[in-house]
């Protein structure tokens, strides 16, 4: 396995534990929803720059 597909590998198993993590959460059902808002748009964004460097590495 090379180091790519490593590291996409690790992305995908963080994006699932998390869901996970998320999912067992008992807070409130608004509270949830806006939690869960804000760290998809963070994450989002991370992933984002994640990849724009992993190209740049390959080009």
């Amino acid at each position: 396995m090379n180091a790519r597909t490593g590291f996409m590998a690790g992305i995908g198993a963080g994006l699932m534990a998390g869901a996970f993590a998320g999912a067992l959460m008992p807070v409130g059902r608004d509270n949830m929803k806006t939690q869960v808002g804000r760290s998809i748009r963070k994450l989002g964004r991370a992933v984002d720059r994640a990849v724009d460097n992993v190209i740049s590495e390959m080009r």
